[in-house]
């Protein structure tokens, strides 16, 4: 697989799992140093998408750090543990992540597409964790809606418009429980009149 097909998030992501599992003295980055890199990203999408599927993320976090901390430990004669590699389920797991976003009609594989991988994996220890923890296919999809609505990954930074949106829409809440919403809504028309006018060109003087 291309790693140029990854989102800006989803290679940090695998450069941080990589950090991890060296970290821990493991020769192997697996599935596990995956998702705990990815419910580690400040302000990401993994721990916003669990916690919209009624998972606790920091619930998860702890399953992981505990299964993490049974796998073996390899130290070099240097000291540390050698470089780390992917092992064949990692491997395989980014392999459905790129089918994921065919299906999806994704031109880049991103966060969200690793999560769905994730769900599906019934080989290792992030699978279960996370499918006991009660995450489901359908819930996760759902979330997603909620997130991205109909837009499609068609760049390496989606998740900057995924927050932006979601921090609009929190905006949008806030204005209609303070009872305020309706100047915004106002404010909105007048500009998309005015756009439309503007688009229309100079002879259109009734703007």
């Amino acid at each position: 697989m291309d790693i140029n097909r990854l989102t800006e998030k989803a290679q940090e992501a695998l450069r941080a799992a990589q950090n991890e599992a060296t970290r821990q003295g493991h020769q192997q980055i697996d599935v596990e140093h995956l998702l705990l890199a990815l419910l580690g990203q400040e302000g990401g999408l993994a721990k916003s998408v669990l916690e919209k599927s009624g998972v606790d993320p920091d619930l998860v976090r702890q399953r992981l750090e505990a299964e993490l901390a049974r796998m073996p430990k390899v130290s070099s004669s240097t000291g540390g543990s050698g470089e780390a590699y992917i092992t064949g389920r990692l491997n395989r797991l980014l392999v459905q992540a790129e089918d994921e976003a065919h299906q999806l009609k994704d031109e880049y594989i991103s966060v969200e597409h690793l999560l769905l991988a994730m769900v599906e994996d019934k080989s290792g220890s992030a699978g279960r964790i996370v499918n006991e923890s009660g995450l489901t296919r359908d819930k996760l999809m759902q979330a997603l809606r909620q997130v991205r609505g109909s837009q499609r990954v068609t760049s390496q930074n989606p998740e900057a418009t995924y927050e932006a949106l979601e921090r609009y829409g929190r905006n949008l809440t806030k204005l209609a429980a303070q009872g305020n919403l309706d100047p915004v809504i106002g404010a909105m028309k007048k500009f998309v009149a005015w756009f439309r006018c503007f688009l229309g060109g100079p002879k259109i003087i009734r703007c």
